[in-house]
């Protein structure tokens, strides 16, 4: 699959605006609805930017994929945690008054169940292809020093 494909796919997770207009309707808490929906929004946007940029210039770009795929795991995490600590549970550090109940709930449950797990695995599917892409470079470029 081509490493564009990989990551431009990704703009589903713009969807993640849906959590801070739940904040704003007051159906969910900002310990939870900011950190998880900035940060996918932001993932969102910039996979066709980044996946653009990518296939227009691999050698040039792969850096910029890089970073955004680690900047997409890194809010992942950090969604999943603030989703830990503001449902009710023996983990619930915050949101009290206004837990994450909704999220446990259709068709909100498909984000933590199935679209968290598949934005993971396509991080680290397209990693693995930038160092795949990356090795005969660098294994090209060793022969040639040597030479």
């Amino acid at each position: 699959m081509p490493q564009h494909w990989l990551i431009g796919v990704q703009l589903y997770r713009a969807l993640g605006v849906i959590f801070l207009i739940l904040y704003g309707t007051g159906k969910l808490p900002g310990a939870f609805a900011w950190p998880a929906g900035l940060g996918d929004t932001l993932v969102g946007i910039l996979a066709p930017v980044v996946a653009v940029a990518y296939a227009r210039a691999p050698h040039k770009n792969a850096d910029m994929v890089s970073a955004w795929n680690l900047f997409g795991l890194a809010d992942l995490v950090v969604a999943v945690t603030a989703g830990f600590l503001t449902s009710p549970s023996p983990f619930q550090l915050f949101a009290f008054d206004l837990p994450s109940e909704l999220v446990s709930q259709f068709p909100l449950v498909l984000v933590p169940v199935f679209l968290v797990p598949v934005s993971v695995l396509l991080h680290l599917a397209s990693l693995t292809k930038l160092r795949r892409d990356a090795l005969p470079e660098k294994t090209i470029a060793k022969s040639r020093a040597l030479a």
